[in-house]
């Protein structure tokens, strides 16, 4: 039965590697055009596992902000796996294992959580780690081969790769104006607060990502309907 599920896992989970390498290899030469070593980039994505988060610590590290506003920003952008990890738990067959549900949280990520929600039945450790280890085994990879292959690309494109985020954060935008939009007016206000803030005031980078982030959200709670919120997820 275990070997069963462990097979499954890493089915479910092997398109989500595809994606995530094709992804990576772009995040391993912006670490390296970044002045990373090959170490430090991979463990970057060794010890993250969050694609939108490491982007944007990329980005920010790159404007000059401070390793506090790194910090505090990568959370915020990432505290919605707090609540998918939370869902996943309800749903597991055994909710006794303490370093099971540590692997889970650790590993719960937006494809991972969508795939596994599909589900029809009571989810096994054995699934959602394999499930998992699958995916993070295509970020990191990718991680790793893509800063590799900035050894022989011309110093163009490797720097080429630091507008990869903003490609990144358009397809999110696209993708949520086409289901609602209202996402329009968040990142309208977001957008405005974070021009003013660096702009007008000079407040730096990171903090103004923080402030703009934690405006637009309370924003948001006030214009989206509890059944947009689900009709989202």
């Amino acid at each position: 039965m275990e070997k069963s599920a462990i097979r499954e896992g890493i089915k479910d989970g092997s398109p989500i590697f595809l994606g995530y390498f094709t992804t990576a290899l772009a995040f391993g030469l912006l670490t390296r055009s970044s002045g990373f070593t090959f170490v430090e980039g991979v463990l970057t994505s060794l010890t993250n596992f969050a694609g939108s988060g490491q982007f944007l610590m990329m980005n920010l590290y790159n404007g000059g902000a401070f390793l506090l506003e790194i910090v505090l920003s990568v959370f915020f952008i990432n505290a919605r796996y707090i609540f998918m990890s939370a869902s996943l738990n309800q749903r597991l067959k055994d909710r006794k294992s303490i370093i099971g549900r540590f692997f889970v949280g650790a590993g719960t990520v937006d494809e991972a959580f969508a795939v596994a929600s599909f589900k029809g039945e009571k989810l096994s450790y054995s699934y959602l780690i394999a499930l998992m280890l699958t995916s993070y085994s295509g970020w990191v990879s990718g991680t790793a081969i893509g800063y590799l292959v900035g050894n022989i690309l011309p110093e163009i494109v490797q720097k080429a790769a630091l507008i990869t985020i903003y490609a990144m954060f358009a397809s999110l935008f696209g993708n949520e104006v086409s289901r609602n939009v209202k996402a329009v007016a968040v990142v309208g206000v977001s957008a405005a607060l974070n021009s003013l803030f660096i702009l007008g005031l000079g407040l730096s980078t990171g903090l103004s990502f923080i402030i703009s982030m934690i405006v637009s959200v309370v924003f948001a709670c006030f214009i989206y309907t509890d059944e947009e919120v689900f009709d989202n997820e």
